[in-house]
């Protein structure tokens, strides 16, 4: 009986304002009902009537759910189609948009800071600014779809901090003197001009200097210390003008937006917050990025096009089986160097149509750093290509990935010396002021696969045994220029993949068996 008290002591010392007395005591009935439901189902055999009254119940909530759930998805979607046609980018900006964003994150920062820019120009007031970040962190979250407070109060503590911790950088770096100038001299000059004008500021004036005239006799080293410092800040104290206030607002909300997508994004991460360390590690820790893995290269393309072709001349040796017929009917993976730089190249089965070939092609090109797509510039037929770009779009426009960033697609037109006039071959062709009938055509099917395919970048190769080669120097050093924004989407994937992630149930259990671990402690001690 006196153990039975202290674990009733135990959970009352616990409940702190009796919360955790109250969802005990309504918990605990209804765990023994379902109980002892099931032992008397199980005894009277009615288990059957009690599967189908769990069906029934379970359906009557989970629809109603499922409707409004496609619901939002669909108002989501079309609030992301319209910000599709997002405004142009705002590069004036100190505050810069994230290299680990995906392309609809971007997006959102620029129709966000467009948002801010329109609401600064008419005017808002110091005393104001809570209202219009609220107004932005409201419009963010919308974009992702989700409320504008649909985070937890660690989040939002964060939330706070991480947007005082980056609005100090950036004012500290970029207004000189910020250092010396006290809140409470600017709060006690616009008070004085707000009351007296410009008369206010001759008085002030006065007052600072028949400070310095006092501190000149009694102490004449704080004298000219207190010179120094304010010809040191005095394009500070005459500049605290429109201009740079509305700069430091500006500055303000789109750290705001920028924290805000972090946030809505799940980067925010509390796994490890009971790790007791000191300061300077724990930023260290916070900052630490995962070893950055080769550049995956995933190539794609019809059966014939010439993908294999390709990887032998990346990896300078004959290790990808070249024939006119198909020859990949897996996923392979090459290690090569492009220039010091290591890759791994993914070969991929040829597209021919089959869905479950589609699908598994999809799979490996959304997780790729770098998609190269190989067309055949002869032929016209491009229904599996585009069919299969088509799902790629639709995948990285779906709401549930809109933190995702989408890798370059390099579109690489190959077998170009097959064009008309065959006969004709004398590379290289200048395709930006063709002048011969075969850099016309070349122009040309680069062109119409630029337009049909959109990709982010086209290039005309021929890597043909028995004629000259053409494109390959070019098809390298767009790979070394690409490496850079490739290493941003390896960097963005592992982050979404963390976050997916989340906190590991064993992490979470392990917390349970400790809290349980105290409570008999303590009940035995007593």
């Amino acid at each position: 009986m006196k153990k039975l008290k202290g674990l009733y002591r135990l959970l009352s010392d616990l409940s702190g304002s009796r919360w955790l007395i109250f969802i005990i005591s309504a918990l605990l009935p209804v765990l023994t009902i379902m109980g002892f439901g099931i032992y008397l189902a199980f005894k009277y055999d009615y288990i059957l009537e009690l599967s189908i009254a769990i069906t029934i119940s379970t359906l009557i909530v989970t629809i109603p759910l499922f409707l409004i759930g496609r619901s939002v998805h669909e108002e989501t979607q079309e609030l992301l189609e319209a910000s599709a046609e997002a405004p142009p980018e705002i590069k004036d900006g100190l505050v810069k948009a994230s290299s680990s964003w995906s392309q609809k994150e971007v997006a959102i920062w620029n129709q966000s800071r467009a948002h801010t820019r329109e609401r600064l120009k008419a005017g808002i007031e110091w005393g104001k600014l809570d209202e219009a970040g609220l107004e932005v962190l409201e419009l963010v979250a919308q974009q992702f779809g989700k409320k504008t407070l649909a985070f937890s109060i660690p989040e939002g503590l964060k939330l706070f901090e991480e947007v005082s911790r980056r609005y100090k950088l950036v004012v500290k770096d970029h207004i000189p003197g910020i250092e010396y100038i006290k809140i409470s001299h600017i709060k006690a000059g616009y008070e004085a001009y707000d009351k007296y004008g410009e008369l206010g500021q001759k008085v002030v004036k006065a007052a600072i200097w028949a400070n310095h005239a006092k501190n000149l006799y009694y102490n004449p080293l704080k004298a000219v210390s207190d010179l120094t410092k304010e010809h040191a800040t005095s394009s500070m104290t005459k500049g605290f003008t429109d201009d740079m206030q509305l700069k430091a607002k500006e500055i303000l909300l789109d750290e705001v937006v920028a924290v805000a997508i972090d946030l809505y994004s799940g980067r925010f991460s509390f796994e490890d917050e009971d790790i007791q360390l000191s300061n300077a590690s724990a930023e260290d820790v916070e900052n630490f990025a995962p070893d950055l893995e080769p550049i995956r290269i995933v190539t794609v393309g019809q059966t014939g096009a010439g993908k294999s072709s390709i990887i032998n001349l990346l990896k300078e040796e004959l290790v990808a089986e070249v024939d006119v017929l198909p020859s990949t009917d897996s996923t392979t993976v090459y290690t090569a160097m492009v220039d010091d730089v290591e890759v791994r190249v993914v070969d991929l089965q040829g597209l021919e149509g089959d869905a479950s070939t589609e699908k598994q092609m999809l799979k490996e090109m959304t997780q790729a750093d770098l998609i190269l797509w190989v067309l055949k510039a002869n032929q016209s037929a491009r229904a599996l290509d585009k069919q299969l770009n088509d799902k790629l779009a639709s995948f990285y426009a779906d709401p549930k990935h809109i933190s995702y960033k989408k890798p370059v697609v390099i579109a690489v037109v190959n077998q170009v010396d097959k064009l008309k006039p065959i006969a004709e071959w004398q590379p290289p062709y200048d395709l930006e002021n063709p002048g011969t009938a075969k850099a016309k055509i070349i122009a040309q099917a680069i062109e119409y696969n630029q337009t049909l395919m959109q990709p982010d970048i086209a290039l005309p190769l021929s890597i043909s045994l028995d004629k000259p080669h053409f494109g390959i120097e070019a098809l390298k050093q767009t790979l070394l220029d690409e490496i850079v924004e490739a290493n941003n989407v390896q960097r963005n994937r592992q982050r979404v993949e963390a976050m997916k992630r989340g906190v590991s149930l064993k992490k979470q259990l392990g917390k349970t068996v400790n809290v349980g671990k105290k409570i008999v402690r303590h009940t035995l001690r007593d």
